[in-house]
């Protein structure tokens, strides 16, 4: 799934130093603008960096515990556990014109608590609140993240196809391990699925595929870190992807699995990233 795309030639490991404190600036919130990038850290400053261009591998797993299900009008309770997986490539350019590039892979683990509240026959509103922590794995460097929002999903069965519907409202902060602000964003995004049956079932479940579209608007662009890496300041992104999906969970043995999985590219100015859903993103 990763594409690294190695920097070229000559003195290696010194833009290889740098690329890494450019990623590390990014992750931590350190650069407000690519234009007038300054590290920190006492690592490198770059001044008057050429614009970058970033690519993502992303896996996300939930890990959802009901604690209460939402029946009867009873407004449920689940524990959440969000785990990030990232590989982030990189390119810009250095003080001397060259192009680099470097990867930085990021594990994001923010455990929560969510309400599931029924409205009408169809919708299920999940107002959240989550806290924990992000970890860069290729150089030094851990982060506090927060997020508070609500999400909500609806689903239609129209003659063979299946219509799911979403949308997001979220607002994040990242601290450093001091517990000191350096971060935050704003975003809101609706998605919509549409899948038709397959003709064959898994584990008794009659299963379908599909496409799905998922635009995001940030409120706050600027470079920013979220709970699934960062961007490099964009206002907007766009996704598109495949979907498969069985109609009820399966279950093996005491597990129960996703019973929507889709794969998406995610397009913005400057940036593309692969994401790996294991359950709708909603």
């Amino acid at each position: 799934m990763k594409r690294d795309r190695p920097g070229s030639g000559g003195d290696r490991g010194h833009r290889g130093t740098v690329a890494a404190a450019a990623i590390l600036a990014a992750l931590l919130g350190a650069a407000p603008r690519p234009a007038e990038a300054q590290l920190d850290s006492g690592l490198t400053a770059i001044e008057g960096a050429g614009e970058a261009e970033a690519s993502s591998t992303i896996v996300e797993i939930p890990a959802p515990i009901t604690l209460r299900q939402a029946a009867d009008g009873r407004i449920g309770v689940r524990l959440r556990l969000s785990v990030f997986f990232a590989w982030n490539d990189v390119r810009f350019q250095d003080i001397g014109g060259d192009d680099v590039t470097a990867s930085l892979r990021t594990l994001t683990v923010v455990p929560g608590v969510e309400l599931l509240i029924p409205v009408g026959e169809r919708w299920l509103v999940r107002p959240y609140g989550q806290i924990g922590g992000l970890e860069a794995l290729d150089v030094e460097g851990r982060r506090w993240m927060t997020s508070l929002g609500g999400r909500a999903a609806a689903s239609w069965e129209l003659d063979r196809w299946i219509l799911t519907a979403g949308g997001r409202v979220d607002y994040g902060a990242v601290f450093d391990e001091d517990w000191r602000r350096t971060d935050d964003v704003g975003y809101v995004e609706i998605g919509a699925d549409f899948s038709f049956p397959l003709g064959f079932d898994v584990r008794g479940q009659p299963a379908a595929a599909g496409i799905f579209i998922i635009p995001r608007l940030y409120l706050d662009p600027a470079d920013v870190v979220g709970l699934d890496g960062f961007d490099l300041e964009v206002d907007a992104h766009l996704e598109i992807g495949a979907s498969f999906q069985i109609r009820e969970r399966p279950k093996i043995w005491f597990v129960s699995l996703p019973k929507w999985y889709g794969i998406g590219v995610r397009l913005a100015e400057s940036k593309r990233s692969i994401r790996i859903y294991l359950g709708f993103p909603f």
